[in-house]
C-alpha cells in the first residue's frame, strides 16, 4: 500500500498558511486532498504533526508521514552496504543506491526514460521479460499491450520502497505482472528456449552487477527471446565526457551471442538488437 508523502514542496504550501487548510497531494501528484493547521499542528488523515517539523525538510527528499512525524523515506542496509533514497522529480521519482540513480532525471524525467524504454519494444506483445524491475515502472508500461511481464528483484530493499512509492502500485496489483523477487543471472537457464517476445534489460550499472553484462548471460537472453523478438538494453554512457565509451563493447557481445541488427540509440541510452 502506498504511503502518504510529502516533499520540500507540499511543506512550503502547509507553512505558507500557518493556519486554515490546503489543497495540495499527498502521494507526490497522484491525488490531492485537504490538509489543514491549526494552533501549531498540522492535521494530515489521522495524524497530528507540529508545524516546526515542516522547517527541516531537505530538498530532493520524500517523506512519509507516519506516528505523527514526518521520517525520511530512505535507509541503510548492513546486508548490501547501499543506501537507498526514494528522490522527486517533476514527475515519477526515482530511487538512488549510494547516490547512484536508477533513473534519468535530471535532463529527462523517470517517466520519459521508461516510455522511451517501451518505445524500444513497440510493438510490446506476448510474454516481456523485465529484468531488472527496480521501482516497476517499464514493467507496468509493457503490462498495458503485454499478455504477461516476468519482472526479477534481487534486492527485498528496493521492493521495499517500491510498495510505499504511488506510481509502483501495479507492480504489486497487476496480474498480469509476475514479479519475481530472485536474481536473473541464476533463474534465466529455468525458461524454455523461444519463450519471450520482448526484453527489457535495464541492469545496475557494471560495477554493481558486471554478470550482466556477460557473454554467458546475452547468450542465455538470445535462447529465451523468440526469433522475430526485440532485445532493448539500457546502457548509459558514465565516462561520455572524458571520450569513453561503453557500449561498443556491449554490442560486440550481443552480436556474439547471435543478436541481429544491434545498434545504440543516443535518445533512449540504450540498444536495441533483433533475433532474426
Amino acid at each position: 500500500m502506498a504511503a502518504l508523502i510529502i516533499t520540500k514542496k507540499e511543506a512550503e504550501k502547509i507553512l505558507s498558511i500557518k493556519e486554515g487548510s490546503i489543497n495540495i497531494s499527498l502521494d507526490l501528484g497522484v491525488s490531492f486532498g485537504n490538509v489543514s493547521a491549526k494552533e501549531g499542528f498540522v492535521h494530515i488523515n489521522e495524524q497530528k504533526i507540529p508545524l516546526s517539523a515542516f522547517n527541516k525538510l531537505k530538498e530532493e527528499t520524500c517523506y512519509v508521514i507516519e506516528d505523527n512525524t514526518l521520517k525520511q523515506l530512505a535507509l541503510f542496509s548492513d546486508e548490501t552496504n547501499f543506501y537507498y533514497k526514494l528522490i522527486p522529480t517533476k514527475d515519477w521519482p526515482t530511487i538512488t543506491l549510494s547516490s547512484t540513480p536508477m533513473h534519468r532525471h535530471t535532463l529527462i524525467s523517470p517517466k520519459q526514460d521508461s516510455l522511451l524504454k517501451i518505445r524500444e519494444i513497440s510493438p510490446v506483445k506476448g510474454r516481456v521479460l523485465d529484468t531488472c524491475c527496480g521501482l516497476g515502472y517499464t514493467a507496468i508500461l509493457s503490462s498495458e499491450k503485454a499478455d504477461e511481464v516476468y519482472s526479477f528483484e534481487i534486492d527485498r530493499n528496493v521492493l521495499f520502497i517500491a510498495k510505499l512509492n504511488p506510481y509502483s502500485q501495479k507492480l504489486f496489483s497487476n496480474e498480469k505482472i509476475k514479479l519475481c523477487e530472485e536474481d536473473i543471472s541464476s533463474q534465466i537457464v529455468k525458461f524454455e528456449d523461444n519463450f519471450f517476445d520482448r526484453i527489457i534489460h535495464d541492469p545496475p550499472t557494471f560495477k554493481y552487477a558486471p554478470e550482466l553484462y556477460s557473454s554467458r548471460f546475452y547468450t542465455e537472453l538470445y535462447r529465451v527471446l523468440k526469433k522475430g523478438g526485440i532485445l532493448y538494453h539500457y546502457c548509459p554512457c558514465p565516462h561520455k565526457t572524458k571520450g569513453k565509451k561503453f557500449y561498443p563493447r556491449v554490442i560486440r557481445l550481443l552480436r556474439e551471442a547471435g543478436f541481429e541488427r544491434a545498434e545504440y540509440h543516443e535518445v533512449s541510452s540504450g540498444i536495441r538488437a533483433l533475433k532474426l
